[in-house]
């Protein structure tokens, strides 16, 4: 893990084979990168990614709820910054607001729910973010809180 800072930043460069033949990134792919810029937050906030949270640890993180507003298309010249912010830190949810852009420009923003839960089991019940993780999520949600 790293020296945390605020917000959390990914940057990307946006490849041909994410655009259509419009010349812009998919649609589809804008979920991708707030998932991409997510588990990258995990990787550096928790030192772990989805499959090690899955496989190491028996935990599942599946999101629950997306939103996303586009505000301006992403070609393969762009180097997209997704900006991650931790905006509620919950019993056994985390809500993340999401910003990409490329330098001042905003090419989409969102909100993006996602829960835990057992992973071992078939049911998916939701369990409480383990003490281990929300120690280390707890300054992100203070920064997003205004603290």
């Amino acid at each position: 893990m790293s020296e945390q800072r605020f917000p959390f930043i990914h940057r990307r460069r946006v490849r041909w084979g994410e655009s259509d033949p419009a010349r812009i990134a998919y649609t589809a792919r804008f979920l991708d990168f707030c998932m991409d810029a997510i588990e990258a937050f995990y990787q550096d906030r928790l030192g772990v990614g989805f499959y090690e949270l899955n496989v190491d640890h028996g935990i599942g993180t599946p999101f629950v709820h997306v939103a996303l507003d586009f505000r301006s298309p992403l070609t393969p010249r762009d180097m997209l910054a997704v900006e991650v912010r931790l905006a509620r830190l919950g019993a056994s949810s985390l809500t993340f607001e999401v910003a990409g852009r490329v330098a001042e420009r905003l090419a989409f923003s969102g909100k993006l729910v996602s829960a835990w839960v057992d992973g071992r089991g078939d049911t998916m019940r939701p369990i409480r973010v383990p003490d281990e993780f929300r120690a280390k999520l707890e300054a992100d949600a203070e920064f997003a809180a205004g603290g």
